[in-house]
C-alpha cells in the first residue's frame, strides 16, 4: 500500500474510471489525486475495500487470464475479491 492507503505503481495509483459507483465499473491506473476513488481498505478476508465506492476490487468471473479487466463489484468474499498483499 502506498501512502494514505493508495495501491501505486509507475508513479500511478490505482482508480475507480471516473469515480464510479456502480458495480462492474472498471478499475485502472491515473495520476495520483487523493480522491476516495483512489483509497482502498484491506479487508480481514483479503478484500480491498473502495472508500469512495464501498465495493471491493474485483475480477470478473474469478478469470485467471492475462489481461484481465479488473473491477469494483459489491463485496461478497469469494476468491475473485481475495488479494495478496506485501
Amino acid at each position: 500500500m502506498g501512502s494514505g492507503d493508495t495501491l501505486r505503481v509507475l508513479g500511478k495509483c490505482l482508480d475507480v474510471k471516473a469515480a464510479g459507483p456502480a458495480g462492474k465499473t472498471p478499475v485502472g491506473i491515473y495520476d495520483c489525486n487523493g480522491s476516495g476513488a483512489q483509497v482502498w481498505k484491506p479487508q480481514s478476508n483479503g478484500a480491498l475495500l473502495n472508500q469512495g465506492s464501498g465495493k471491493c476490487l474485483d475480477i470478473p468471473a474469478a478469470s485467471t487470464e492475462g489481461g484481465a479487466q479488473v473491477q469494483i463489484y459489491a463485496c461478497n468474499g469469494t476468491n475473485a475479491q481475495k488479494w495478496n498483499l506485501p
